[in-house]
Order: C-alpha cells, then structure tokens, then sequence
C-alpha cells in the first residue's frame, strides 16, 4: 500500500473538511467585510470596486471547470493543498493593490483559486461522508455560512479598533495557511480514483463503476473516460438556480422591503438576517431529512418551499409575511446546494469532473443573479422582479428526480 494510502485514516479526517469549509469562509467574510476600508484606500467609485469584485466571481467561473480534471490526475488532496496557498495568498496581497486594475487582477486570481479548490473540498467532502456512510454535505457547506458569519464578526471588530486592513487579511491568512495546509495532509486518499499506471487499486472504490473509473485513470484508458452526463446538467440547473436565489436574496432582499414595502432599514436588514440564519439552520438539520427520507423528496419540499416564501414575500404587503416568507426562502435553499454537489459525485465514472461541472453551472448563478435582477428591475417594480426567483427556484422540485441517490458505496 502506498504512503499516501496509509497515511490517512481509511475512512477519512470530517474534522479536516471542517476546518477547509469554515477556514474559507471565515476569510472571504473577513475580507469582504473591509471592503470599504479598501475603497477609500483606492479612492475608487462603487462602480469600479463592483467591477473588481465581480473579477472575483470571473475567476470562480474560469477556475472550477479544470477542477475535475486537476483531482483527476493529483488528487482532492494536492489540489486543495496548492489552491489554498493561491486563493490565501490572494486575499493577503489584496490590501497592498494601489489601483483598481491590480485589484482586479489579484481577485480574479484569488478567485480562479478559491474555484478551483470549492471543488476540490466537496469532491473531499464527498468521500468522507460516503465513507462514513452519512449525508454530510449540509454540514460542510452549514460550517461555510458559520465561517462566514464569524469572519463577518471579526472584521468588523477589525474596523471598530482601527486595525490596519493589511495586518487583519495578512495575520488571517497566514493562520489559515497554517490551519488549512495541515488540513489537507489528513485528506483521505480518492480511493480507487488514482491507481499507479500498471497497477490496481489498493483499495474498493467507491462509486458504482469502478472499472470505468480505473480506466479513465490510467494512461490507457484516458480515451474511454464517461462523456458528459445529462444529469449533470439537470444538478446544475438546480445548483444555478439555488446560487441565483441565494445571491438574490443577499442583493436584493433589504432593498425590496424599504424601497417597495416603505419598511425602516433595520427591518430590511433584520429580514435579511433571518434568511441568513435559517440558511445556516436547515443545512445543519438538512442532512438528517435526506439521511431519512432521500435526497428527491426534501428538494421537492425545498424548491416548494422556497418558491412560496418568495411569491408570498413579492405579492403580499405585510412586514409579518415578509419576514417569514423570508424564512421560507432561506430554509428551502439551505440544503440544495450541499446535495446537488452530494449527487453530483455519484454519476457513475464521471466523479469529480460531475461535481467540478456542476459547481462551475452553480457559480454561474451567483455571478448573474445580481445584474438579472437589476434588469428586471428597470421594466418593473423590485417585487415584481423578483417573481422570477420563485419561478427559478421552482425547477428545483422540478428537477428533482435527478438528485436521487445512485447507490454509491460506502464503507465503515
């Protein structure tokens, strides 16, 4: 058995998944919360610092699709370990841009990263939740929403005690290099997914089709490796649809209520909140319900939910509605996400390429939700606008059959 394959726990380190989701976004919080310290250091316009952060999300877009082939051929393990180091570094080097280009530059770079290595963590998080035979992938993206809030939390610490942004993003990243790095050295290895050429497995593996799997891992099988598989584009569907109404609601939400329902700021902002939190809440419980009652029947009752919180929401003038349509729409996304990314791992010889596919469709949503939006909004009222939300996230009890378990195997 090869170093690599000992060196781990056979069935895997959670506490390792747990520290790369939390680790990234406790940063990306933490950074993002300084952002109008880094515009007044630019002395740059909202349009232009909107430019540079949307570089961000460019990066995201031309990173993720060469995430599968990357683990492919290095591992989930090696991936992670050299994205972290760019996407950390990224952000350490973001308060030393003097100009709105080289900002851009060095977030599309961060982003391109960060991309990469979302990826690569799920593909991780995957394993380990097949191997421990859980549905796991609700917790890792709940500690994501966790690590955002407390990152969110200390930097606006940061700014409240007049911390240089630079020593804030630097001391951030460096610890997480630390953190993160040892992480990855208690990945387990993608068993069965990365035979020596020549040679077979030292272990099961773990999806359905192993012999395609091996086959498309060695030098001779590269021709054979599975096509693309339209049940990725399905998950992708309701991954982009979930993105979309995530960053809608993250957008637009406040907005909508003070502008078209006259409510006071807090209230937008407590509203906002609570969406936020019931995110958070259902993807640490979510996992419980598909473990009981499968992944297709909780996105029906999801995409559902979802699509009546935002519909009740636009079409209802009342502050109490709104709030708990809020909740509803929270709630119904929470969990999509995570087990989007869960099915995707299971198409049979496709693995991490299905999640890098699925993810890079996904990411698309968070990039356009916004604009989209804003457009709608030039024809119509905000809360009219947003009834295309409801119409989005009701693909996603349309759709899905295809998220339905495909019997990956698991072992104890």
């Amino acid at each position: 058995m090869s170093q690599s394959s000992t060196s781990a726990s056979p069935t895997g380190s959670p506490f390792a998944v747990v520290v790369m989701f939390f680790g990234y976004g406790f940063v990306m919080a933490s950074s993002y919360s300084r952002m109008p310290g880094i515009r007044d250091q630019l002395g740059c316009t909202p349009t232009q610092l909107a430019f540079a952060l949307v570089c961000m999300g460019i990066g995201f877009i031309l990173g993720a699709p060469f995430a599968g082939r990357l683990v492919d051929r290095y591992s989930s393990r090696a991936v992670s370990l050299v994205t972290t180091l760019i996407s950390l570094g990224g952000w350490a080097l973001v308060p030393t841009a003097r100009s709105v280009p080289v900002l851009a530059l060095t977030l599309l770079i961060t982003g391109v990263g960060a991309g990469v290595c979302g990826v690569a963590m799920n593909v991780q998080g995957h394993l380990v939740e097949v191997r421990r035979q859980k549905v796991w992938m609700p917790y890792w993206h709940g500690l994501f929403s966790l690590g955002a809030v407390s990152g969110a939390l200390a930097g606006a610490f940061a700014a409240s005690i007049g911390l240089p942004i630079a020593w804030q993003l630097l001391g951030v990243s460096g610890v997480l290099v630390v953190a993160m790095c040892l992480a990855t050295t208690r990945f387990i290895p993608d068993a069965g997914l990365h035979p020596s050429p020549g040679s077979e497995p030292v272990e099961e593996p773990i999806f359905d089709e192993p012999q395609a799997l091996a086959s498309a891992r060695s030098p001779a099988g590269q021709g054979r490796r599975s096509a693309l598989n339209p049940v990725e584009i399905l998950l992708g569907i309701i991954a982009f649809a979930t993105a979309l109404g995530e960053g809608a609601a993250n957008d637009w939400l406040a907005l909508m209520l003070v502008d078209n329902r006259g409510a006071p700021p807090a209230l937008g902002a407590l509203t906002l909140a609570g969406f936020n939190l019931t995110m958070a809440l259902g993807r640490f419980t979510g996992g419980v319900a598909i473990q009981r009652y499968g992944r297709a029947p909780v996105l029906r009752v999801a995409g559902v939910l979802a699509c009546t919180g935002v519909a009740a929401l636009c079409l209802v003038n009342s502050t109490l509605i709104a709030l708990l349509g809020a909740l509803a729409w929270g709630l119904g996304l929470s969990v999509v996400f995570p087990a989007a990314m869960s099915a995707a791992g299971e198409v049979p010889g496709r693995g991490a390429r299905a999640i890098a596919v699925v993810a890079t469709i996904g990411y698309g949503g968070f990039l356009l939700g916004a604009p989209l939006i804003g457009l709608l909004a030039h024809a119509m009222p905000l809360d009219r606008a947003l009834l295309a939300v409801a119409m989005l996230v009701l693909l996603i009890a349309v759709l899905a059959p295809a998220a339905r378990e495909r019997g990956a195997k698991t072992r104890g």
